[in-house]
């Protein structure tokens, strides 16, 4: 018996689609086809199994599974474009390899780039429109009539419905891509906890009631460091001073700003906060094979910061995630480019209406509201240039240690 299945939105959130055909597998249903452009999934009865699928893209049309990946008991099901569906039999917990998800978070960042483009024409596309409705309601009042009336007025409402239906799909579908992206990332660390591998750095995660109750107890810290991003190289020694006090890092928290340390004992620990535009699977299996530990890797989509982290004997070489001193320049150069190119436009922009604010007041006194402005602008010019201003000077004091 043969059936078939829609799911228009399943290469958006790929681990869910796998969870689903595991489902069918067990129900006695095997996969067979899948066709793209319907979006149907194609199914013959078989029996019941309980199966691992993992999806992969994959721009090497018709390539065979890898040996290693093979050894595994992973095998190939079928490819429908670039998108390859793997198998695998084995007990989830016997698996050790996993087949890469780095073509499938590039490829996604590719199609949100797409969307972002057209949320922007959009965006442009509502104003334009409310523009010449204001305008059109304007002239009605003299006699004329409106866009939205007349023989064609279905025309403009209807442009505008269908703008805003597809508004609405964009923002969906970049919220599912960037979700799906950052579970996908995540993948390599929750293995890495679970097959034990890095170092103790890594610590099992308390419940709530037993985080509460060390932290009555002075056994739990918490410790806030707003804007380290852009001088990590003192968040770096922070964290390294407090370990030497005892306070061991347990966890940092989603925003990154918070940091959490045990009562413990003194330890040589080196950190490391790295910025990263693409940090992929690749990028973590580096350096989790090197020994470091990934403690922390901030949410956004374009760019992440990782905090790595490496106990060492002390006595020995302080361990360095770049050996090589022009990548650690490189790095600092970047991210006081990043941040340059961030706030310096807004900067600008606020300096601008500083001075006009200013010019006029010469021709009459400021009321509340202007004062209120000119106030917010100067702390806004103060802000953003301090994160500027400390961002090169980090990169500064690199060059100087270095040289």
């Amino acid at each position: 018996m043969l059936i078939k299945i829609f799911r228009p939105f399943w290469s958006y959130d790929v681990q869910k689609t796998e969870e689903w055909l595991a489902s069918m597998a067990q129900k006695g249903y095997e996969l067979i086809r899948i066709n793209r452009l319907t979006r149907y999934f194609y199914f013959q009865h078989d029996e019941l199994k309980v199966a691992t699928y993992r999806i992969v893209f994959d721009k090497v049309p018709n390539q065979s599974i890898s040996k290693g990946l093979s050894n595994f008991g992973w095998t190939k099901v079928l490819q429908s474009g670039k998108w390859v569906v793997t198998l695998n039999k084995l007990p989830l917990e016997q698996i050790r390899t996993f087949p890469d998800r780095e073509g499938i978070v590039k490829h996604n960042k590719k199609i949100m780039y797409i969307y972002i483009g057209i949320l922007i024409y959009i965006m442009v596309g509502l104003l334009n429109v409310i523009f010449i409705s204001v305008i059109a309601m304007s002239v009605s009042k003299f006699g004329h009539s409106n866009v939205f009336t007349g023989s064609y007025g279905f025309i403009p409402a209807t442009a505008l419905g269908l703008s805003v239906i597809l508004c609405i799909f964009t923002v969906y579908s970049l919220i599912k891509l960037n979700k799906t992206n950052k579970r996908l990332t995540g993948e390599l660390l929750q293995r890495t906890k679970r097959n034990g591998q890095g170092t103790p750095l890594l610590q099992h995660r308390l419940s709530k009631k037993e985080e509460k109750r060390l932290k009555s107890s002075g056994q739990l810290v918490v410790k806030r460091k707003l804007g380290w991003m852009y001088a990590p190289d003192r968040l770096e020694q922070w964290l390294e001073g407090m370990e030497e006090k005892g306070y061991n890092l347990y966890c940092v928290g989603k925003t990154g700003t918070s940091f959490y340390f045990k009562r413990g004992k003194s330890r040589k620990v080196c950190y490391c906060a790295d910025l990263q535009n693409t940090a992929d699977t690749n990028y973590f299996n580096i350096h989790t094979d090197s020994g470091w530990a990934c403690l922390y890797h901030s949410s956004s989509w374009s760019q992440k910061w990782v905090l790595w982290g490496q106990e060492y004997v002390p006595g020995e070489a302080k361990p360095q995630i770049y050996s090589d001193k022009l990548n650690q320049l490189k790095l600092a150069r970047r991210i006081a480019l990043t941040y340059s190119a961030m706030f310096l436009p807004l900067i600008i922009l606020y300096m601008y209406n500083l001075v006009i604010n200013i010019k006029l007041s010469t021709y009459s006194n400021l009321n509340r509201l202007q004062l209120i402005n000119l106030i917010l602008f100067a702390i806004l010019i103060l802000m953003f240039g301090s994160y500027v201003s400390r961002t090169w000077l980090y990169y500064n004091r690199l060059r100087k240690h270095h040289q």
